[in-house]
C-alpha cells in the first residue's frame, strides 16, 4: 500500500497559504507541470483550493467578461510559492532606491 503524503499544518507552505486564504491576498504558486495564480479559499492538510479569475473571450456578453475557475491542487506537489509582503507607492518606491544608492556610494 503506498504512504499518502500529506503537509504538515505547522509546514512553511501551509502557513502561507492559510494566511494568504484568510487575509484574502493572491498567491502565485508553481508545481512541476502548471503555474497558477489565484486566491485560496480553502486548505485542508492535503489539498489547497484556488480560486482563478479567467478573462472571457470576446464573443461573450459584456456580462460574462470574466470565469470563475476553481482548482484542487495537491499541497505535496507545490514546489515554491510567490505572495506579496508590503505594497509600495512609486514615491516609496524612488525614495526607497534612491536610499540605496546613496548607501551604496557611502
Amino acid at each position: 500500500m503506498a504512504k499518502k503524503s500529506q503537509v504538515k499544518e505547522s509546514s512553511l507552505l501551509y502557513q502561507r497559504l492559510k494566511a494568504a486564504m484568510h487575509d484574502g491576498i493572491k498567491v502565485w504558486f508553481e508545481t512541476r507541470d502548471k503555474s497558477y495564480f489565484g486566491i485560496p479559499i480553502g486548505i485542508d492538510r492535503d489539498f489547497v483550493e484556488v480560486l482563478i479569475l479567467v478573462p472571457g473571450s470576446e464573443d461573450e456578453s459584456a456580462e460574462y467578461i470574466f470565469q470563475r475557475v476553481t482548482w484542487v491542487v495537491r499541497l505535496a506537489s507545490i514546489s515554491a510559492v510567490a505572495y506579496p509582503s508590503e505594497y509600495w507607492s512609486a514615491d516609496r518606491l524612488d525614495s526607497l532606491l534612491n536610499k540605496s544608492v546613496v548607501n551604496t556610494d557611502s
